[in-house]
């Protein structure tokens, strides 16, 4: 749903007379920390996939929510942007969810065909099946969208938050007539 939001934003922001060069002067710091926090979510994830253990059974969960951590603590650094606040938020709900849930974004069964609910129940991936025990179950992924031409989503709070928070981030940068790196440098001082 992300990659729909940021092309929704753009359209927008480029219909709104938004420039797109100025995404290039987006100054953000620590920026090394998103691929560094999707490159373990990847590696995770390949790991379940492939029933290759990394280690003692606790560690594939911790490293997915230390991941998260990484990702929040960009946000934070980064909180003086237009829609980070947001982001943040997005990625603080997820968090928790998956933190309190053994280190797995539980999803609603329901919208998942059979096979993909074997996998789960096999331990594969980053996700667990939503059970009467999930905490916090309100926060998973647990809403589904089935748009024709686009890949059917399951999704969660944490993710609508974030989603907002992306199309704040590129529409405002794209229509500010003041560069974005002054403003963060000036809050730095």
């Amino acid at each position: 749903m992300l990659i729909e939001t940021l092309i929704f934003a753009l359209f927008i922001s480029l219909l709104r007379g938004g420039k797109l060069s100025r995404l290039g002067e987006l100054a953000l710091r620590e920026f090394w920390l998103v691929p560094l926090a999707l490159l373990i979510q990847s590696g995770v994830y390949w790991a379940a996939v492939r029933g290759i253990g990394l280690g003692p059974s606790w560690l594939s969960p911790a490293l997915d929510t230390v991941s998260y951590f990484l990702l929040l603590f960009f946000t934070l650094r980064n909180r003086s942007l237009p829609g980070i606040r947001w982001i943040t938020l997005g990625i603080l709900l997820n968090t928790i969810v998956i933190f309190l849930n053994g280190g797995l974004m539980p999803v609603d069964p329901s919208f998942l065909p059979e096979t993909i609910r074997v996998a789960l129940l096999a331990g594969q991936g980053t996700h667990g099946l939503m059970t009467s025990t999930t905490h916090l179950s309100f926060l998973a992924d647990r809403f589904y969208l089935d748009i024709p031409g686009l890949q059917k989503q399951v999704f969660s709070v944490g993710d609508i938050v974030i989603d907002i928070g992306c199309f704040f981030l590129v529409y405002k940068t794209m229509r500010n007539r003041d560069n974005i790196a002054i403003e963060v440098k000036g809050s730095e001082v």
